[in-house]
């Protein structure tokens, strides 16, 4: 083999290598139903971000896992103290979503309303939702 083509078969061996992936499957696609809008709330640092989102009725609201531990997507009625912990839980039965590490999940919100959650594991995760007609 010629000089050139050895060079070039090096290279085209390292792009292939430096392209491909971790080792670490794909986290699933939670995916909204077709024709259907959707909205992202992605965790990150034991926060969702972003915290409060505005949508339409008939949207579904897509959480993503970014960071390495589980959580849950958990509705209900709650208090934030001056720390930023929450405190006093009460569930409303509405949403009570678990996430493992690198997965998804979605919820479609047909009635509007305003929709707060928390992450029932951190007491600095908590979120809202705003349904509108």
């Amino acid at each position: 083999m010629r000089p050139v083509s050895i060079v070039l078969s090096a290279a085209v061996a390292f792009v292939a290598v430096a392209c491909g992936s971790s080792g670490e499957p794909a986290p699933p696609a939670a995916t909204p139903p077709p024709g259907g809008a959707s909205a992202e709330v992605v965790t990150k640092l034991l926060s969702f971000e972003p915290e409060k989102i505005t949508v339409k009725a008939g949207t579904t609201v897509i959480w993503r896992v970014s960071d390495s531990i589980g959580h849950t997507v958990t509705t209900g009625t709650f208090t934030v103290g001056g720390d930023g912990l929450r405190s006093g839980e009460q569930p409303d039965g509405e949403l009570d979503m678990k996430l493992a590490k690198g997965e998804d999940v979605s919820f479609t919100f047909d009635q509007p309303g305003t929709y707060t959650y928390y992450c029932s594991i951190h007491k600095g995760m908590n979120g809202e939702v705003e349904v509108t007609p």
